[in-house]
């Protein structure tokens, strides 16, 4: 059970570090690129991961669920995206610190209408957040860009047995 905004906070920090390193290795050109008509475009993808936070701190400031959406309007660059991203950021670490560590414990409903403690809630951002991450890399991976080195080494600089 995590027991500390703060705690919580260093851990999604260095999750969305990570993210934007993705998010910077994306090129312009391929903000439109979706894989099929009916997913995300890159844009879409990046801009939700922003909308998704907001989304996760009004649930649990207000046990209500609404998702502002991922049109472009919020980044038509990626400049303008990266901006959107550390925007919602600011505004989710800023309302988690605001709550204080009390929050992690309250019962907030889910999407399907079942309570969950909000710690429970925080860690499945973080996982929303690196499943999107994973989604970049195959889309970076699909147009031919070479995705960052998640912790700054392939496997094959590893030695083997």
């Amino acid at each position: 059970m995590i027991k500390s905004i703060h705690e919580y906070l260093a851990f999604f920090d260095s999750i969305r570090k990570r993210t934007m390193t993705y998010v910077n290795a994306t090129p312009e050109s391929m903000l439109d690129w979706r894989p099929a008509p009916e997913k995300f475009t890159t844009r879409q993808l990046l801009l939700h991961l922003g909308s998704t936070q907001v989304m996760f701190l009004q649930a649990i400031r207000t046990k209500q669920w609404k998702y502002s959406g991922h049109g472009s309007e919020k980044g038509e660059t990626l400049d303008q995206i990266a901006a959107y991203l550390q925007q919602c950021h600011a505004t989710f670490t800023e309302g988690l610190h605001s709550l204080g560590d009390e929050i992690l414990s309250a019962k907030i409903p889910t999407m399907h209408g079942h309570d969950s403690s909000a710690w429970r809630l925080l860690m499945g951002l973080a996982e929303h957040e690196i499943h999107h991450r994973g989604q970049l890399s195959a889309y970076l991976q699909v147009n031919s860009c070479q995705p960052p080195q998640i912790f700054g080494l392939k496997i094959e600089n590893v030695a083997t047995e």
